[in-house]
């Protein structure tokens, strides 16, 4: 790390904040300051539809609500609807919703609002990364019942409906609200509503919403909340007292933080995911022997060790962590580098081959998860050339556009995990995946309303996608979050994107 650099961000995150030097908070006067680890670049906006990365989530979450919430455990919860249930076929879900609920601009929430957001998801036109995760709705399926019920009707049973309703993008967002106009303005349900907020400004700043519908929630009233990509800048603001809340830490500043007794740290189970990923319809790695050889390299023990200092665990190439019950195995690839020469001498590359990875900062520890890689690969004869390109711009410039690159993904329920970039419907597969007969078990575990069958064939669409995918899954964060030991009331979901402040606030 450049230190020049480093202190200039430094400087220009504290004057950005107006905290230099610190000053002591007075009581409802000033906001609770927050700052996130990944920027969305030119793409930022605050439609939850269109959501690219945690930046754009720390944001909406604080301003929109959904039908359900999925809580820590990973059950599904009410949120604006209080109740549901499905018919005896599984084709016919009821949603009765919360009465009492306004917008941000005095307007009610009904019925008309769910109906809007679910049909604007699906609808082409917007291509939503929702749709590959909704793609069992149709717009005629979604009516209301009344002012207060909604029922979604499918072809065929979908099983586990309200928990796919948990994605992220599904944020309620009021009858005729458009793209347009939410790219720097929202009306929301939530906690907070938008008081300052430019694409071009690193800081935004949410108000306190005086009629949220949870009462005497949320706690603080005001946020303040910008991005800082590089780890020890976001570190030394938390120390300083420049930060109240660093929603992700960086693991090589725990160690540090850990002996600071002004800061707490928070940690979660198995959260956002780190990959290297490759366009399997493109040489060397339209070759399945290729892509094998090149998950074989990788010892997922010291990706753990060594990139977030044991902070994660291994993966195993495809998006559920073995960790969990519904995983295909409890064991991780095991490193076998003898076998990966092997392979790649069938494959006709005896004596090794070269290829280019693509990596940045767009996570904290993804450059040094890429030089893992390198040294790694290195051992079979695989020489990787490093493209180490600027965090700010990674996820338009790079991202979907080169054939092999790192990545990461928010833990999602194995269904949308499998399918949110897996699919020949999402716009998202960085790895240009296409298999009907993968298409098949997803749908087929979709439909399937006994339990144990639906889990057994998402457990071979996980096997399938690990040994014959473009995907390497080295490891999931276990994501870490800081904060002043002024401020309580905030839990970290293993979901990055699942932020929530309503309980937040900080005292000095």
């Amino acid at each position: 790390m450049n230190l020049r650099n480093n202190w200039a961000t430094l400087a220009a995150l504290g004057l950005a904040f107006g905290l230099a030097p610190a000053v002591a908070r007075a009581a409802g006067e000033e906001c609770v300051k927050i700052i996130g680890n990944e920027s969305s670049g030119e793409k930022l906006t605050l439609d939850p539809s269109v959501q690219t990365s945690s930046d754009d989530a720390i944001l909406v979450f604080g301003i929109y609500n959904r039908l359900v919430d999925l809580n820590g455990k990973f059950e599904v919860v009410p949120e604006l609807a209080e109740s549901w249930e499905a018919s005896d076929d599984g084709k016919t879900w009821t949603f009765h919703l919360r009465q009492g609920v306004k917008f941000h601009d005095g307007s009610d929430f009904d019925a008309n609002d769910v109906i809007y957001t679910y049909k604007r998801l699906i609808d082409p036109a917007l291509a939503s990364p929702a749709a590959a995760v909704l793609s069992f709705l149709t717009p005629e399926g979604i009516t209301a019942i009344d002012a207060n019920t909604v029922q979604f009707t499918t072809a065929e049973p979908i099983a586990e409906l309200p928990l796919l309703f948990t994605t992220k993008f599904t944020l309620i967002v009021p009858e005729g609200a458009t793209a347009e106009g939410m790219k720097n303005t929202a009306v929301g349900t939530g906690p907070f509503m938008v008081e300052k907020f430019n694409v071009s400004d690193p800081i935004r700043v949410f108000r306190k919403n005086p009629n949220y519908w949870k009462a005497g929630l949320p706690l603080s009233e005001c946020l303040r909340i910008t991005v800082a990509q590089e780890g020890l800048t976001a570190s030394v603001a938390l120390q300083s007292g420049e930060a109240d809340l660093v929603l992700s830490v960086d693991a090589a500043s725990i160690p540090v933080l850990k002996e600071d007794s002004n800061i707490n740290l928070l940690e979660t189970g198995a959260g956002t995911s780190m990959t290297y990923s490759m366009w399997i319809d493109k040489p060397p790695f339209d070759n399945l022997k290729v892509r094998q050889a090149m998950k074989l390299v990788v010892d997922r023990q010291a990706l753990v060790d060594t990139v977030v200092l044991g902070f994660g665990e291994p993966g195993n190439d495809n998006p559920v962590p073995s960790s969990w019950p519904s995983a295909f195995t409890s064991e991780p690839l095991a490193r076998d580098v003898e076998k990966a020469k092997a392979l790649l001498a069938e494959a006709g590359y005896p004596d090794g081959l070269t290829i280019d990875l693509y990596t940045s900062e767009g996570i904290p520890g993804m450059t040094k998860f890429a030089e893992a890689y390198k040294a790694m690969a290195a051992d079979a004869g695989i020489t990787v050339n490093l493209n180490v390109t600027p965090p700010d711009s990674y996820w338009d410039d790079i991202w979907l556009k080169q054939s092999f690159v790192t990545s990461g993904w928010s833990i999602r329920p194995p269904i949308e995990g499998l399918s949110v970039a897996y699919t020949k419907t999402t716009d998202w597969n960085e790895t240009h995946w296409i298999r009907d007969d993968f298409e098949a078990l997803l749908q087929a575990a979709r439909t399937e309303l006994d339990a144990t069958k639906r889990v057994d064939t998402l457990k071979q669409a996980q096997k399938l996608l690990a040994e014959e995918g473009g995907v390497i899954v080295g490891l999931f964060i276990h994501q870490v979050a800081g904060i002043r030991s002024a401020c309580t009331g905030y839990e970290p979901h293993a979901q990055n994107f699942n932020v929530n402040y309503e309980d937040l606030a900080c005292s000095d």
